[in-house]
């Protein structure tokens, strides 16, 4: 494999970014590493080499068996810079190289990997004719080179360069600072190669950060000592933040601004997270391994002296309640008849544990159930409910009453459903912003709860981050610009249709609009918009705050949700009259959207009047990017694709046993599928002459719609999620 960087570039930087960011992400904790990214580690190493040494040639060569290979080969531009002719002979020289193999031992590198000692070669005296002799070979004169091996517990292959570049302000030879640059490269590149080309050997969490520290050039901390710590600071940004986000803040740099540790600074997903999170930005990066971060956690937020009984982990809690309720239990600190009362420690705080757990772990929703012989809780993360623990049945009544009074409802009524919201900051000493929608319902063996977690220091993503393909955004955005019409968004719960509206509300918002919402409940605040919450109990409906808001002077209303027959007629109207009107609606596709308005009481040439488009959605779960699987689709599979999207070739599944990244799922965060249907001249013929469902299909996808089925298949075909997953959620177009 051959390196193509113009060497000038290389001193900047930005030159290794690319790849360091996607090789790290990528590999940080892999245990299944493929062929793939051996050759990733490799080139990256290879970049560092010229980057760090501006060397003019290159060699990076690894053992194989009893011979050695030939694995990454760099010439700089500047070895034919007086001759272009010269660069195709360069270039068949690296094919032919990197297709051979020499027999252990041979030359100076194979007296480097024997010995595992480096080589350092001037062009002095009594070296020159080694110098010369090594010009016939390379095809250009070598001033100097150096030869250091990689080793760990065994010797893995070894780096030689050529001349260092006259542009560095040089004779064009290496120095001993050289030698001693280049031994600390393969130094800690070697133990990550080797966990490339060896599974089973185990890169410890010192080495990856030492890795770490030198790929990015930040530095490495290695003793809690070494750090000045702001306790005040930590304590103000609370641990679920700081072990969800994976970011130690231990410094404050000025107003807003803060120094801190991580385990990976590449990932800016988590560190943009954190910033919105806390309101400070990042100025200053350090590595830790994930040891030390660790202890640092434990240091501050366990073994504290002044730890309070918010301190409690849910483990603790659990196991108190489950000896309490033993069947022989042998008089402990809590006996079973304590923890009847909602108002009884524990109970106190196996209710916040729950919260605060479900919320660093990333779920969107919780389920308190009551079985027939205990009480399981689950958490619902990126789409799939997942069991978490399970509690004495005796527990259920006092742990729902508990979470009865955190939202003000009736505590005597438990044959009937409730709603209510839980403010979580009232409860917890943590620097958790939270709400909480709860809705209770009377089951077979008790009383259910679903709580679903509003996240208040979550702001909206960007439009391009919710995965609208590039034709599907730009058509997007053309209709969230219009100055009136009614635009729906459509899917069953929890499809991201909250998400998308205010993703575009978000980037019409400016000082010159005036954006009216309607929500039940305020999901997301945004700041320059007018929300209102609404109360069903006093009659504030989305009909009646739509009434309102007609007299409001309002450029764009956003109703929460089309429910009923006035609210839709009051929202056409809105449309109809200069407003730019945006909500949801639950059909299953964009189409029959219109055959709901119409059963809705909306005439047909007031549906195609008013409508702008239609956009149905839904989630699908990320393949893992550091353990997905390459393979080529054969059979069903692959004839689904052709006929989707008229496309066949390799594309990714699932692992099996997946990685601690992913937590063994095969599958890490999710990605929005989209069916964009554009109102048109033809589809408001349509409309108007009330044609079916099918036949309006075929009309929006004859003017460009992709269906959800095809928009999933692409996703597929970009390496974003799985066949599998695909079919799970959105069954093959009949019509195709």
């Amino acid at each position: 494999m051959a390196i193509r960087l113009n060497t000038k570039s290389m001193a900047a930087p930005s030159i290794a970014s690319a790849l360091r960011r996607s090789l790290l992400i990528k590999i940080i904790s892999k245990h299944a590493p493929s062929k793939e990214d051996v050759a990733s580690v490799i080139e990256l190493t290879a970049s560092k080499v010229v980057e760090a040494l501006q060397a003019q040639s290159m060699t990076l060569y690894l053992v194989e068996g009893n011979d050695i290979a030939f694995k990454q080969i760099y010439y700089s531009p500047s070895l034919w810079s007086d001759d272009p002719k010269k660069e195709s002979k360069f270039k068949e020289m690296e094919t032919k190289l990197l297709q051979l193999k020499v027999p252990k031992g041979t030359g100076v590198v194979g007296k480097v990997i024997q010995t595992g000692e480096p080589v350092f070669f001037q062009n002095t005296e009594s070296q020159a004719p080694m110098m010369t002799s090594m010009a016939k070979t390379t095809g250009f004169e070598v001033r100097s080179m150096l030869t250091v091996p990689l080793k760990t517990s065994i010797t893995l292959g070894a780096i030689q360069t050529l001349n260092k570049e006259f542009s560095a302000g040089t004779n064009g030879e290496f120095t001993e600072a050289d030698l001693k640059l280049l031994t600390e490269v393969a130094e800690y590149s070697s133990a990550l190669i080797h966990r490339m080309v060896d599974p089973k050997f185990q890169l410890g969490a010192e080495d990856m950060a030492r890795f770490v520290s030198k790929l990015t050039d930040l530095p490495l901390i290695t003793k809690i000592e070494e750090l000045e710590i702001d306790e005040k600071l930590v304590e103000t940004t609370g641990d679920a933040i700081i072990r969800r986000e994976g970011i130690f803040p231990h410094k404050s740099l000025g107003p807003g601004s803060v120094a801190v540790v991580m385990t990976n600074p590449l990932d800016y997903a988590k560190r943009e997270s954190f910033s919105q999170a806390t309101e400070q930005s990042i100025d200053e990066v350090k590595v830790v391994s994930a040891t030390l971060f660790e202890a640092l956690v434990k240091k501050f937020f366990k073994d504290s002296k002044a730890a309070s009984n918010d301190d409690v982990d849910i483990g603790s809690v659990t196991k108190v309640i489950s000896d309490a309720y033993d069947a022989e239990a042998e008089g402990g600190e809590h006996k079973a008849v304590d923890l009847e009362s909602e108002d009884s420690a524990p109970i106190i705080q196996l209710a916040n544990r729950i919260i605060e757990d479900a919320y660093i772990s990333g779920a969107s929703d919780i389920h308190i159930e009551p079985m027939e012989k205990d009480l399981l809780i689950r958490y619902r993360i990126d789409g799939l409910c997942q069991e978490k623990l399970r509690l004495p049945k005796q527990v259920s009544t006092s742990l729902v009453t508990r979470l009865k009074i955190m939202c003000n409802l009736d505590i005597s009524e438990r044959r009937l459903p409730q709603d209510g919201r839980i403010v979580f900051k009232k409860y917890t000493k943590k620097n958790i912003d939270i709400d909480l929608r709860v809705a209770t319902g009377p089951m077979n063996y008790g009383e259910k709860v679903v709580m679903r977690i509003l996240d208040k220091q979550k702001s909206t993503l960007p439009l391009p981050a919710l995965g609208f393909s590039e034709e599907n955004l730009a058509r997007y955005r053309e209709c969230i610009r219009q100055p009136y019409g009614m635009i729906l968004h459509c899917g069953p719960t929890g499809s991201g249709k909250s998400m998308t509206l205010y993703s575009a509300l978000a980037e019409v918002n400016t000082p010159d609009m005036n954006i009216q919402t309607a929500e039940d409940p305020i999901e997301y605040t945004l700041p320059g918009l007018n929300q209102m919450q609404m109360n069903r109990q006093i009659g504030l409906t989305f009909a009646r705050a739509l009434r309102c808001y007609l007299r409001m002077d309002p450029d764009v209303i956003l109703v929460g949700e089309i429910r009923d027959e006035e609210t839709a007629g009051i929202a056409s109207e809105a449309a109809l009259t200069g407003h730019l009107l945006v909500s949801t609606l639950h059909t299953n596709d964009a189409p029959s959207t219109v055959t709901r308005l119409a059963e809705m009481g909306i005439e047909p040439f007031n549906i195609s009047a008013s409508l702008v488009c239609v956009c149905a959605q839904r989630l699908l779960r990320r393949v893992c990017k550091n353990c997905k699987m390459p393979y080529e689709p054969e059979g069903r599979e692959k004839q689904i694709m052709e006929k989707a999207i008229g496309w066949s070739g390799q594309i990714f599944k699932a692992n099996p046993q997946g990685c601690p990244v992913c937590n063994g799922l095969g599958y890490k965060g999710r990605v929005g599928i989209h069916e964009l249907m554009v109102n048109n001249e033809k589809l408001t013929e349509g409309i108007n002459k009330e044609l079916e469902v099918a036949e309006l299909k075929r009309i929006a996808m004859a003017t460009g719609m992709k269906t959800l089925h095809q928009d999933s298949m692409l996703k597929v075909k970009m390496g974003l999620t799985t066949v599998e997953e695909s079919l799970a959620n959105v069954p093959p177009d009949l019509i195709l």
